[in-house]
């Protein structure tokens, strides 16, 4: 079955206005577009940053903007947090969320053979993501009793998205995180995350990714070498994931002609580029060439 997901992150709810922008009525904007246009989406999800100071004030108008919207069942959102927001907080204002055995919030949802992990990159007074070793324990410990296509979402980027030394607030653990993801990068398919309020998508340890702008701010890439924040008169955006099964790609898959026997060299490939027609061609253009010399 073909997978929608919306993935919708940053929206930075606030009481007021934040440097002269409402994030509330841009928020109520997207939301009104979801409900208007995928109203047929598999799963919706909000990758962090709720609120801008993590306050109960701030917590209590977001549940009372979703409750408003009218949205349908299907798309109750999925929630993480993000650096903005506040642990405790955010567990008594949403009780029913999930968490992991240290109070992390993080949990998983299976949908239509697919698992969807949603983890939890916020450290306490600062805005770099951490991912402590209980918090890798517990994803370890999912990923090792899973075996079907995975999905993770996140608020921190995984991978710098333009130079490491201007990626100030990124996951500061990048390295083991790099190992998780190549360890299990055969059953990882995707990775959704936020935080830098840019629009990005590419391949990182053999695995797509793709992020979207905040509903609040959108921000530009840093191409210097230190850390700093550029705003853009940009719009706003969500993104929305249509994850397609790969019988579904290749044309008559299911009579199985034609049929490929593909081995280690075919999933080196995927690792560059996830597209399976590419990974196809690339192998019957080395076998034609071969033929002809």
């Amino acid at each position: 079955k073909i997978m929608k997901i919306i993935h919708l992150s940053d929206p930075h709810i606030y009481i007021d206005k934040i440097h002269g922008i409402d994030p509330v009525s841009k928020f109520k904007k997207a939301l009104s577009h979801i409900k208007n246009n995928h109203g047929d989406a598999d799963l919706f999800a909000i990758t962090g940053d709720i609120t801008d100071l993590g306050d109960k004030d701030s917590y209590q108008l977001f549940i009372k903007i979703i409750d408003e919207a009218g949205l349908p069942k299907n798309l109750n959102p999925q929630l993480i947090i993000g650096n903005h927001d506040n642990r405790d907080e955010f567990k008594i204002n949403f009780p029913n969320i999930e968490t992991d055995p240290n109070g992390f919030i993080q949990y998983f949802k299976d949908i239509d053979n697919k698992r969807l992990i949603f983890i939890d990159t916020n450290l306490i007074n600062t805005h770099q993501g951490h991912y402590c070793e209980e918090r890798q324990e517990w994803l370890n410990n999912i990923l090792s009793k899973t075996n079907t296509d995975t999905y993770i979402f996140m608020h921190h980027n995984p991978l710098a998205l333009v130079k490491e030394e201007s990626d100030g607030i990124g996951l500061q653990q990048k390295k083991e995180f790099q190992q998780i993801l190549t360890k299990n990068n055969k059953i990882i398919k995707h990775i959704f995350f936020g935080h830098q309020h840019i629009t990005s998508s590419g391949s990182y340890c053999g695995i797509t990714f793709s992020s979207p702008r905040s509903t609040w701010s959108p921000l530009i890439p840093n191409f210097s070498n230190e850390y700093r924040l550029g705003t853009a008169n940009t719009d706003t955006n969500y993104n929305v994931a249509i994850i397609t099964p790969d019988k579904d790609i290749i044309p008559d898959a299911e009579t199985l002609n034609p049929a490929y026997i593909v081995f280690d060299n075919y999933e080196i490939i995927l690792k560059w580029n996830r597209s399976l027609r590419f990974a196809l061609a690339v192998c019957s253009l080395k076998d034609k060439i071969k033929n002809e010399i």
